[in-house]
């Protein structure tokens, strides 16, 4: 047995130059939503991208769009926050990579005060694919993994 093991092609990362990209349009999705402009979440979508929320699956930019613009004139939260971490990305070919994110999810709903204990933890499953204009996702499934068992309802019946 040799000291190397054989690294199938189902667990090749990304390369260096592909993770940051990657990381940067994960990030820049959380951006969006925590700085109350989640009506251009739909802009790092391809064209027939998926959202898949608790509940609810969004598919095509424009279900993707009316969401954020629902999210963003009504928003059920008084301040919102994901932190993103332990992301991994697994070339898929050339020009395709899935990812999983773990995120942290703080909020605060009413005129309560913030806490530091989390509304949720769970991971981002993506997939993504490299486009003329960079990387874009081609699909998004969050996965709670721990709750506070609080929740606000969002556009498309979104338990969060």
């Amino acid at each position: 047995m040799t000291a190397t093991a054989s690294v199938s092609t189902k667990d090749q990362l990304v390369s260096e130059s592909d993770y940051i990209e990657l990381s940067r349009l994960v990030i820049e999705h959380t951006y969006r939503n925590d700085s109350g402009r989640p009506d251009t979440v739909h802009e790092l979508y391809v064209e027939d991208g998926v959202l898949e929320l608790q509940g609810t699956t969004l598919r095509g930019r424009q279900a993707i769009a009316d969401w954020g613009r629902q999210l963003a004139k009504n928003p059920p939260w008084r301040l919102i926050r994901h932190v993103c971490g332990n992301m991994r990305f697994v070339a898929d070919g050339p020009d395709a990579a899935e990812g999983i994110t773990v995120l942290t999810v703080y909020m605060v709903a009413g005129a309560g005060a913030a806490t530091t204990v989390p509304l949720q933890v769970g991971e981002d499953h993506d997939r993504f694919v490299r486009t003329p204009e960079g990387w874009r996702l081609a699909s998004r499934r969050w996965v709670e993994l721990f709750s506070r068992g609080e929740g606000l309802t969002l556009p498309g019946d979104r338990k969060v």
